[in-house]
């Protein structure tokens, strides 16, 4: 190339720049992405230009386009935070977390007072659900910049958590600068819930729920605060239908992810498991392949398991109160090894048959998991909470033959009432109780395949009703305390506050931070005429598990 050549080149490359950043100042972030896709097509390579290129493509859902201009620019600046930023966003949307999380991490280690990057970090970890450092991640944002969304996301965290005080105080900060604010309304509606100001939640929920521009998840979400507030009014059909209305949003919301053609669904999983484990030799079951002494080994390993919304929330914080106590709350690390040996009848016979050296393997990647987590077993007892581990039981009974198994149990008609109201992160399973008939036939499934296994399995379990925990919690928690070998400490009085400070990421955080209560017992009395058509296949279990008949 001669250097006329070069000249002119950098002169055209000169006053594409210049028209983008005119642009991007008068007309916005988009038409400033569409006229850097023209830059593009006329040779202009640049990491400014590709990273807005990347912009047009990411508005568009194109992820794996954008992710690729911007690799691009990563070639020619590598220590372009601002680049690495917008990674960490196609990343993010791409569902690759872990990589997303580096590269909002290597931005800021580039530029750390990059305010957007510490925000898009936040959204990322609440997603993650990691309440407490996605709070600091806002905290941080909304120190450096003035933007409100941080703040309002902070509000809304800390409503989730049952700060009625600090979520209406960040709230009201958000609507002094952006009155129309959503999120920031939806967090002081849920404090005034939580206060018991049913009015002014009313007021201000019915307001949100008639705005056309609200998204359609916070949508959902308004609509859930919704039926909670006509709960609390004792208008039990009204506060259904929203329930109902919310779902059925969200069943249409995810549908083509968790309900397309062809998809086994986790029930479906659990049926066939049945069908396997029925058939099954009990013999096949009783031995394990064993594992080497180690002294990064826990001083006991434990699963809290049952089913979603059975109590495992608040018998984890109070055992977690214990000085000696660990946990790690509804991360799955043994997905992977489920994936491989629970979904298919090759898997499930390798795993019957499974060796030492192929057991180890699958215990380290475990253990790799769970230290990755940051939690440290080492000499600890652990408690690795995870409802629907239930399911995976003949995988913990061969690659886990010691560990100690705690069941929750609640009142099954509490329970698949309570899966219905609630607002889960959506995943294959919490897709399953959108509807009450859903919730029912899969709570039906999970302690049909439950019990099979407390015949079958030779894993030493403990029942924890939630009733009783909260009628005789000392009574209760010092058997829970024996069953593990754990030494009866006071401390264990105290879990609703270090749970406060833990931070908690399930639907049970806010009333787990208040302590105990008994507001859980016995709501579906309220609900019997719309549970109506799903009683008759839990009052099985209600009879089995000793419940007050329906």
């Amino acid at each position: 190339m001669t250097e006329a050549s070069t000249t002119m080149r950098g002169m055209r490359d000169q006053q594409w720049l210049v028209q983008l950043d005119s642009a991007l100042r008068t007309q916005g972030l988009e038409a400033a992405g569409q006229l850097a896709l023209q830059a593009l097509g006329d040779g202009v390579e640049h990491p400014g230009v590709l990273n807005l290129a990347a912009s047009a493509r990411f508005g568009e859902g194109r992820f794996e386009d954008a992710l690729g201009l911007l690799r691009r620019a990563q070639a020619d600046a590598p220590n372009n935070p601002q680049v690495l930023n917008s990674i960490g966003l196609c990343l993010k949307s791409l569902g690759r977390p872990e990589e997303a999380l580096h590269a909002f991490d290597s931005a800021l280690a580039i530029n750390p007072d990059m305010a957007s990057a510490h925000f898009n970090r936040g959204v990322l970890l609440e997603e993650l659900k990691y309440p407490n450092a996605a709070r600091s991640a806002y905290e941080r944002a909304a120190a450096l910049d003035p933007n409100v969304d941080a703040v309002a996301r902070i509000a809304w965290l800390d409503a989730q958590a049952g700060d009625s005080l600090s979520a209406r105080s960040h709230g009201e900060r958000v609507l002094a600068r952006a009155p129309s604010h959503a999120l920031a309304r939806m967090a002081i509606a849920s404090a005034d819930l939580h206060s018991g100001d049913l009015d002014a939640a009313e007021t201000r929920l019915s307001a949100l729920s008639q705005e056309p521009g609200l998204e359609d998840i916070d949508r959902t979400v308004v609509l859930g605060l919704i039926g909670d507030v006509r709960d609390a009014q004792g208008r039990p059909a009204e506060a259904f239908a929203v329930y109902q209305e919310a779902n059925e949003r969200l069943k249409s919301m995810y549908a083509a992810q968790f309900a397309a053609p062809g998809t086994t669904t986790p029930l479906d999983h659990a049926l066939r498991l049945i069908a396997w484990f029925e058939g099954e030799d009990p013999q096949t079951w009783r031995e394990a392949p064993g594992a080497s002494p180690s002294a990064a080994a826990p001083r006991s390993h434990i699963f809290l398991v049952g089913f979603p919304r059975s109590g495992t929330t608040l018998l984890e914080n109070v055992l977690a109160a214990h000085p000696d106590v660990v946990s790690l709350e509804e991360r799955n690390c043994l997905e992977s090894a489920s994936a491989a040996y629970l979904t298919s009848q090759e898997g499930l016979q390798r795993l019957s048959r499974i060796g030492p050296s192929d057991a180890a393997r699958e215990r380290e990647a475990y253990w790799s998991k769970v230290r990755k987590l940051g939690v440290e077993p080492q000499d600890r007892v652990f408690i690795d909470k995870m409802p629907l581990a239930s399911v995976a039981l003949p995988l913990i009974a061969k690659l886990f033959p010691s560990a100690l198994i705690l069941f929750a149990r609640r009142d099954p008609r509490d329970v698949v009432l309570s899966c219905f109201r609630r607002r889960f992160g959506m995943n294959p399973s919490m897709y399953q109780l959108l509807t009450l008939e859903g919730a029912a036939t899969y709570y039906d499934s999970v302690m049909q395949l439950s019990e099979l296994y407390r015949e079958l399995l030779p894993l030493q379990q403990h029942l924890v009703r939630y009733e009783s925990l909260v009628e005789d919690f000392e009574g209760t928690a010092r058997a829970a305390c024996d069953f593990l070998g754990l030494q009866w400490d006071r401390s264990l009085f105290d879990f609703a506050a270090k749970a406060r400070s833990r931070g908690i990421a399930t639907p049970s955080a806010a009333q787990v931070a208040v302590g105990l209560n008994r507001e859980g017992q016995g709501v579906w009395r309220r609900y019997r005429e719309q549970m109506a058509p799903v009683l008759p296949l839990l009052d099985p279990w209600v009879h089995r598990f000793d419940y007050e008949p329906s």
